[in-house]
């Protein structure tokens, strides 16, 4: 079904392509030759999207990297459609401005096909997994996927490595694979209770090919898009945490926000009047909100805003102090015009458009004694938007709050890991639309 849903957008991005080249629709006979001539590539193309693994058992499971997968595809095929049409002498054509067109068609048809049309037509179970492991996360997580039937993955059982010896849990995985009641193995690698039979899981999944392994950590974070806590060890850390190889990525992105901060900060400047005369005759007080918030390598910095509550907070207070939001203040929330002072701080390089949050020096002093690998999300520039604020809703707002801190630090480290164009071209958008729903505060 893939297959066939794939081979009618590849045909059909071609056609649409030659539509918007020129702006009308093509002749039989244009058409023809740019089909039949596509059609040479096309088996090429479904061998580049099988090795880039979209034809794999998990291709449902795994639906948020489809757009990362999806995107390196099609740029790996237009290249080779470049070289194809380019070099070989033996085609009428060299479509250059259709392949570009061609590209962004057929990939946006693409991710809208395998994320969000595909998935839902069929209502089924087709892999029993069991999983292996101890802790409430894994337990959430055999909940979440037993309860939504569009996961293709069920959990028939779990196995506690702490309450049974080596060879019962050996014997009870051989059974339930033998019997055919479960294909696929999800084990918590974290757990040293399961490392005398890492080498049985090994043989079963990767020679003898009985069952598919799947890391619980990948699959805790596809389904809740955070990272799960509880199950960071030092091997995590030293994998995911490096900001090696993410070089190209934080030169573009800093060219971005240099860019667009000069250009939005400079137009903002209009509604600044308007603002600070709003300011000034709602209530009495300064116009800027002005403190010291945690930044990049956890070194503060000066944070400027809006002034929305009544009184001030030098970033001492958020323990002890309660502050009420003015009438003029909650608007400027509620459409976040009171965070336009903090363009200046992207274009300076404290901040970037999409990162975590900023945290107050004494919460942050606070979440640190408290909350293991807190310091983590200083890896990277706070944002003026970011994971958390938009997927997490128990906002502590700055108030002293470990349990909604914990389960926010778990979105920060997602993003973290997870940071790339997409994601951060994804958070913009999703922020776009919470401004324009007025959600939030």
């Amino acid at each position: 079904m893939l297959l066939i849903g794939d081979i009618s957008i590849l045909y059909a991005s071609v056609w649409i392509a030659l539509i918007a080249r020129h702006f009308a629709v093509p002749s039989l006979e244009s058409a023809g030759v740019h089909l039949v001539s596509f059609s040479f590539l096309f088996p090429v193309w479904f061998i580049v999207y099988f090795i880039a693994g979209l034809y794999g058992r998990y291709t449902l499971l795994f639906r948020k990297e489809l757009p990362n997968v999806i995107f390196a595809a099609q740029a790996a095929n237009i290249l080779l459609a470049a070289l194809f049409f380019f070099l070989i002498p033996f085609f009428e054509i060299t479509p250059k401005t259709v392949l570009v067109i061609y590209l962004g068609v057929s990939t946006i048809l693409l991710f809208l096909w395998r994320v969000h049309v595909f998935p839902h037509l069929f209502v089924r179970r087709e892999m029993g997994a069991v999983l292996i492991g101890t802790g409430a996360e894994l337990t959430e997580l055999a909940e979440e996927i037993n309860r939504d039937p569009l996961y293709p993955l069920e959990f028939r059982a779990i196995i506690h490595p702490e309450l049974s010896s080596n060879e019962e849990t050996q014997k009870t995985l051989r059974l339930l694979v033998e019997s055919g009641e479960v294909q696929t193995i999800v084990a918590d690698m974290s757990n040293h209770a399961i490392d005398p039979i890492l080498q049985f899981i090994y043989d079963f999944t990767f020679v003898q090919h009985s069952a598919e392994f799947v890391d619980v950590r990948r699959l805790y974070q596809e389904i809740f898009e955070r990272v799960p806590l509880s199950l960071i060890d030092d091997r995590w850390l030293l994998r995911y945490v490096s900001l090696d190889g993410h070089t190209v990525y934080a030169a573009a992105k800093r060219t971005f926000d240099v860019v667009a901060a000069l250009a939005l900060g400079v137009v903002s400047l209009l509604l600044y009047p308007f603002i600070m005369l709003a300011i000034r005759l709602d209530t009495p007080g300064p116009i800027f909100y002005t403190t010291h918030r945690i930044g990049r390598g956890g070194r503060p910095f000066t944070f400027v805003k809006f002034r929305s509550m009544t009184g001030t907070d030098n970033g001492n207070e958020a323990l002890e102090t309660k502050h009420t939001v003015t009438r003029v203040g909650s608007f400027l929330r509620r459409t976040r015009l009171d965070e336009l002072p903090q363009l200046w701080s992207v274009l300076k390089g404290d901040m970037s458009f999409v990162g975590p949050r900023p945290e107050l020096p004494a919460l942050v002093t606070t979440y640190r004694k408290s909350i293991p690998h807190y310091n983590l999300r200083h890896l990277v520039k706070p944002g003026l938007s970011g994971w958390a604020q938009i997927q997490h809703e128990n906002h502590s707002h700055h108030t002293v709050n470990t349990e909604a801190t914990a389960e926010k630090l778990a979105y920060d480290l997602y993003y973290i890991k997870e940071r790339s164009f997409w994601l951060d071209t994804y958070i913009a958008a999703l922020t776009l639309k919470t401004i324009l729903m007025r959600k939030g505060s």
